[in-house]
């Protein structure tokens, strides 16, 4: 609602500047084309706000020398300075009681250069401050708790922010929305005739009548059947009407896969505004669909490796189902470029598992393994898995599977077979795992708010058979908020845990825990850290990691370089600092200060369409246990 109050104040003041403007001389409208540097801004009349903090505010910015080097476009002259200032100086008054604000902007010509001097008067009028909310209105007295405590939102005795009154108009309607009544309507009111130092906000509402939703009817379904897009919608017949089931349907629409476009709205036939009819159109995907994808990442022995995968599927598979034929090969990248793995899958998904959205998806996959660089032997895998996903709303998705792998080895004479298995821990496996997650972020490559939990339990082994004996267990979570304009605060904390039981010595080697390097502990070569066992091998199998960054977008020196300024204009520099501590141990008898690794250093980020390409220089404190040593890194998005 903010925003749509914004937009609408905005288009107000930009109409009010075009008629101003209209009667100016032609001489000042060219004056103004040329985008002029703005030397200096005066304002006056501010008697509640610093001028510092009223610049801060405004869209103009005076030049300087750095503010050049970052290319700020503010400061200049530009087609929408003129009335975003007065925008912006009448939102940070609104947003504090003063209801009677005026703003009056000028540009005046400067000197032989022709810069600008921004010239603002502002007249702020009386301070209003909020006094007792109170809900009017014919309503439902079981929403009455809800719409007040909405109305409680502007404390007594603060300031009275116009805005935060729209946003609670707003959400009583929403609340109204979702409980049936779409039509209400909800005003406010501020008792300015009393000279006292608080005002009283009244807020009246009329709900109308209780409306249920009328029949749905779907266009546009020619390749699937339609229960494909009838079944995604929350919305029925006869069904009390709610505005967040007209929302979630959206979003399961577009969660399903099987549409590029949708839209859902009111039906043009006229019928009976109590029981409104709907419409939902869809465009189709495609059902048979080939994808080839390619990018570079890490793996637990390199720093870059590079993957490259196609498949061919099909969604309209005995109706609605869907089957996939993947495969995917995998270089490493540096000195000794080579191929590092293939795999190939056959992946089928039952969209909605017996009868609830609940995708259950069967996948079967064989690894036919390359040989060792330095052994002539060959590790042949074969598995096949099923896995079931849950949702909960726009943010949580839990998973459940089941996994069996059986493992080959060639190369090798066959008496030896046992014995490399037990060398490289090798053995069948079996497993039956549980993933929780939760995403709030409000971006995936560069958040500036919001959250990630992560909480993963797989089990191997016991009642399951197998080789391998041994449970598992890891958690992630990881925030991020802003601290200061432009300054984005990101922590995580990491945890992990892993344990043998029954036949089982140990845990496999491939499935400890490995810190060190670019996305756990910087300054380290990649899975460096951590325990070195009797038998030679490398592993954790409890491991504890906490990162902190602070990131910004920093300096845009590209725009300075001529041929870099236009192939590099849309990739936007961002910068950070870090801290890092975290390492790998056998129990948690080892975890003390004194046994973790630390670092900090700085890094630059060139945010690209694929995500952000990181360049980061770490340095090791050192510790009675580890020494000092620094080390560049270089790989893509960031570590958490």
């Amino acid at each position: 609602m903010r925003r749509l109050v914004w937009a609408a104040t905005s288009a107000l003041l930009l109409a009010a500047w075009s008629t101003a403007a209209s009667g100016a001389d032609r001489t000042t409208l060219r004056w103004v084309r040329s985008k002029p540097p703005i030397d200096s801004i005066a304002i006056t009349g501010n008697r509640s706000f610093e001028t510092s903090v009223i610049k801060k505010r405004m869209y103009s910015r005076e030049r300087s020398f750095w503010r050049a080097i970052k290319g700020d476009r503010r400061t200049r002259v530009q087609r929408e300075t003129y009335g975003r200032d007065t925008l912006e100086i009448k939102y940070l008054y609104l947003s504090n009681g003063y209801l009677g604000i005026h703003v009056n902007e000028q540009f005046e010509v400067l000197g032989s250069d022709s810069a600008a001097l921004v010239r603002v008067a502002i007249d702020e009028g009386r301070q209003f401050r909020c006094g007792p909310s109170n809900v009017t209105g014919a309503f439902d007295r079981r929403f009455a708790s809800n719409l007040q405590k909405i109305a409680a939102r502007s404390r007594l005795g603060d300031p009275v922010n116009l805005f935060d009154l729209h946003d609670a108009v707003f959400g009583m309607k929403t609340v109204l929305a979702n409980e049936g009544y779409p039509y209400a309507r909800v005003t406010f009111a501020l008792d300015t005739s009393d000279l006292g130092i608080e005002t009283p906000v009244t807020y009246a509402i009329d709900t109308d009548s209780l409306v249920t939703f009328g029949d749905i009817r779907i266009e546009g379904m020619e390749r699937y059947p339609e229960k494909v897009a009838r079944r995604e919608l929350k919305i029925k017949t006869g069904h009390l009407y709610k505005r967040s089931d007209i929302l979630d349907s959206q979003r399961r629409l577009v969660e399903s896969g099987y549409f590029s476009t949708h839209h859902i709205g009111l039906a043009d036939t006229a019928g009976d505004r109590l029981r409104p009819d709907f419409v939902l159109t869809v465009r189709e995907r495609k059902p048979v669909f080939v994808t080839v994808k390619t990018g570079v990442g890490q793996s637990e022995v390199r720093d870059l490796t590079w993957d490259l995968s196609t498949g061919l599927g099909k969604r309209n598979f005995l109706g609605s189902r869907q089957y996939e034929l993947l495969a995917q090969l995998s270089f490493g990248v540096g000195h000794d470029t080579r191929l590092l793995g293939h795999n190939y899958r056959i992946r089928f998904t039952e969209p909605w598992f017996v009868g609830v959205r609940m995708p259950l998806t069967l996948v079967g996959r064989y690894d036919p393994g390359v040989k060792d660089p330095v052994q002539n032997y060959r590790i042949e895998k074969w598995s096949v898995s099923a896995s079931t996903t849950k949702s909960f709303g726009g943010e949580i998705k839990s998973s459940l599977g089941l996994e069996y792998q059986s493992v080959n080895i060639f190369g090798i004479p066959e008496q030896e077979v046992e014995l490399k298995k037990e060398q490289e821990r090798i053995s069948v496996r079996r497993k039956v795992y549980f993933t929780f997650r939760r995403d709030s972020r409000d971006d995936l490559f560069i958040p500036h708010r919001g959250s990630v939990s992560d909480v993963s339990l797989q089990y191997y082994g016991g009642l399951l058979g197998g080789d391998d004996h041994f449970v598992k267990f890891e958690a992630n979570w990881s925030s991020h908020q802003i601290v200061w304009p432009g300054w984005i605060w990101a922590s995580r904390l990491r945890f992990g845990r892993a344990k043998e039981f029954g036949s089982s010595d140990a845990v496999p080697v491939n499935d400890r825990f490995y810190v060190g390097g670019a996305n756990t502990v910087r300054g380290f070569i990649e899975n460096s850290l951590g325990p070195v066992r009797t038998d030679g091998t490398k592993g954790a199998d409890l491991t504890l990691v906490f990162n902190q960054e602070f990131r910004w977008r920093t300096l845009q020196v590209f725009r300075i370089i001529p041929i870099l300024n236009d192939l590099l204009e849309r990739f936007p520099l961002w910068q950070s600092i870090f801290f890092d501590m975290g390492n790998g141990f056998t129990h948690a008898g080892e975890i003390s200060f004194g046994n973790l690794a630390y670092s900090y250093g700085t890094g630059v980020q060139l945010v690209s369409p694929a995500g952000p390409i990181r360049l980061d220089y770490a340095r090791r404190i050192e510790t009675d246990k580890i020494d000092f040593a620094d080390r560049w890194h270089f790989t893509i998005l960031y570590a958490f």
